[in-house]
């Protein structure tokens, strides 16, 4: 369920939808990693994760090493009108930020999508930007 529709006043590229969803990512030695999203956009995804998550990606430290060279495997399931249809999205690492003791929230950049899921993306965010309300002050 969509928790939130930004605002006009969001100087992001694209409008970010906020979201918690259970997203594996799967990393280049082959482990997968079950983590929660926080938003989606049609550029990229921002997770919520631990610090076990975070070693797991980067052993070297996440917030001590360049990490715009890590590639991963997103893939979730989005809830559209006529039922839950997957995501695959090849990603890039672009920012960590720690959010507290063993919570960090990482920015994903989408670079491709499998198996024709950009479409999956797309009526996804079409979706609720359909059910936006404007509010008629002349009425």
């Amino acid at each position: 369920m969509i928790i939130d529709i930004p605002g006009v006043s969001d100087r992001r590229q694209t409008p970010r939808y906020e979201i918690e969803l259970p997203v594996d990512m799967l990393l280049d030695n082959g482990n997968i990693l079950t983590v929660t999203s926080r938003n989606i956009s049609s550029c990229g995804l921002q997770i919520i994760c631990d610090t076990w998550v975070t070693n797991e990606i980067e052993p070297r430290g996440i917030q001590s090493h360049a990490i715009s060279h890590i590639r991963l495997k997103a893939v979730t399931e989005l809830p559209l009108e006529d039922g839950p249809k997957k995501l695959y999205a090849n990603c890039r690492m672009m920012s960590v930020q720690r959010m507290s003791q063993d919570e960090y929230m990482l920015n994903l950049a989408f670079i491709d999508f499998e198996n024709g899921t950009e479409e999956i993306l797309t009526k996804f965010l079409d979706q609720y930007g359909q059910k936006k309300t404007v509010i008629d002050n002349y009425a």
